[in-house]
């Protein structure tokens, strides 16, 4: 705690001790007020030596370089701040916020970690009360990847204070971080509790509630976030995954569109809608959006083979080839693209050499479709 300048009611506290004593044990005797007998006296000038001049004298010098080292912290002096903080303790060793100050100084501006959380450890021992000494402590104990004592000083920080959000957010990010479902779940909806609009905690109990199985939380969860902030852009990715999973391919459809009407080059929802509008039957749409995804991942084979397949489904022959050729180009040993290359030459070219030639290097890297492999030893001399 922080030093006092005066401590003179610690006076006033054992006169009023007395008279309570004298209450106690002589009930038939009313104590005079006003008036101060020479015992109290003596104890009020003893107090006053003995501890007031000293420890106020104390204080006042603790105090000062306190707030110097504070205005040292602003200027960015981290090891003149470390050299007054120290000076600062020395004159009063249990002055829990220097010791406080001390830990942040050495995590922040030193690089530090084991110092700031030894001078951390000793700020909450000298104040246990003290929440956000505890709360600074596990953020640096968490750094660390001492998950156990960084719990510990979060879950402290929260019971002395219980309405500490910055504390309950940095342990729920903690239990993000060692995929603690249970408690991560609990976490985030105490501190949903104390701040009910907050997308980020939304998105994560969301999150949470899909990891767990319960779909429909995670739906009430995406709801409500999506009210506060419509173009939160993960909680749209988050609901189309969940619709697939779910099985309902139209709501899925509509929640990746609002995703790339908020940013247009993210290659998962275009590669999930090519797919999706490809299922429904929508090959003009599914090519638009293969044709997004080569775009942005043009080194990808598999892309380049999706959008072959929709190509020649739509009969832009040269187009589906050219897409065909690139994909084996880009991964010799991608059998998929030998199979369709070999199906694009039999059926839409009818190039029955061109065929077997693809048939052949489909089955020499391990291809076991029947019908390709009686047709390749039909023809074979």
């Amino acid at each position: 705690m922080l030093p006092r300048r005066s401590t003179f009611r610690y006076a006033l506290i054992w006169i009023n001790r007395i008279n309570m004593m004298r209450l106690h044990h002589t009930p038939t005797q009313r104590p005079r007020r006003n008036m101060i007998s020479l015992q109290q006296w003596l104890i009020i000038m003893t107090l006053w030596m003995i501890l007031i001049v000293p420890l106020t004298a104390f204080a006042d010098e603790a105090l000062d370089h306190f707030n110097l080292a504070h205005q040292q912290v602003q200027q960015g002096q981290h090891e003149q701040a470390v050299t007054t903080l120290e000076t600062a303790i020395n004159v009063y060793p249990h002055f829990a916020e220097a010791h406080h100050l001390l830990g942040l100084v050495y995590f922040t501006g030193l690089q530090q970690p084991e110092k700031a959380i030894a001078a951390l450890k000793r700020a909450v021992a000298y104040y246990p009360n003290f929440a956000r000494a505890h709360m600074d402590l596990g953020t640096v104990l968490h750094h660390q990847q001492n998950m156990a004592e960084a719990e510990a000083a979060y879950q402290k920080a929260v019971t002395l204070y219980p309405r500490f959000l910055e504390a309950q957010l940095a342990m729920a990010n903690l239990y993000d971080q060692t995929k603690q479902l249970k408690k991560a779940i609990a976490a985030y909806t105490s501190a949903l509790k104390l701040q009910p609009d907050q997308p980020e905690v939304l998105y994560k109990l969301a999150y949470w509630h899909h990891q767990a199985g319960q779909e429909q939380d995670a739906h009430t969860m995406l709801t409500r976030l999506q009210k506060y902030k419509p173009n939160h852009l993960e909680s749209w990715l988050l609901q189309g995954e969940i619709f697939e999973k779910e099985n309902k391919p139209d709501n899925a459809i509509q929640a990746y569109e609002q995703a790339i009407s908020i940013k247009g080059d993210l290659l998962g929802p275009h590669h999930a809608l090519g797919f999706l509008y490809q299922d429904q039957g929508n090959s003009e749409k599914a090519a638009k959006h293969f044709a997004e995804v080569v775009k942005l991942d043009p080194k990808n084979p598999e892309a380049h083979l999706n959008y072959g397949v929709i190509l020649a489904g739509l009969k832009q022959l040269d187009e589906a080839e050219r897409e065909y050729q690139t994909a084996i180009s880009l991964d010799s040993n991608l059998t998929e693209g030998y199979y369709n290359l070999g199906v694009f030459y039999e059926f839409h070219r009818k190039d029955t050499n061109k065929a077997l030639i693809q048939y052949q290097e489909y089955l020499k890297r391990g291809g076991t479709d029947e019908r390709i492999t009686k047709l390749v030893k039909k023809v074979q001399p």
